[in-house]
């Protein structure tokens, strides 16, 4: 059941999702934040 615990792999992929979700995050207040500096006041 526990067995990918074990398997390199799977912590190299959950180490580049979570990586990826972090990235992305970013992007989205980034993103976020000029979208809201256009609005009018």
């Amino acid at each position: 059941m526990f067995d990918w615990l074990a398997d390199p792999n799977a912590w190299v992929a959950l180490g580049t999702l979570t990586l990826l979700e972090i990235v992305l995050g970013i992007d989205n207040i980034i993103f976020i934040a000029i979208l809201a500096g256009r609005l009018p006041e």
